[in-house]
């Protein structure tokens, strides 16, 4: 059986990232940023759970009148 032809190159070098390919995303790279709204909104929502959970204990507790 004959043997394949090779091309010049070797499979090791065909696949070597180009040098710019950090920059090939079409999308903007995200960098951390403090967003105040978002804290914001995290803060209102933990109060407002931990009001539900409070509400919730304080239905829990309760004792029906007698009658």
């Amino acid at each position: 059986m004959p043997d394949p032809i090779r091309s010049g190159t070797a499979d090791a070098e065909r696949s070597i990232t180009p040098r710019n390919f950090a920059n090939a995303s079409p999308f903007r790279r995200q960098t951390q940023q403090n967003d105040p709204v978002r804290n914001g909104i995290l803060i209102g929502l933990a109060i407002v759970l931990l009001v539900f959970l409070g509400s919730m204990i304080a239905v829990l507790m309760m004792h029906a009148s007698a009658l």
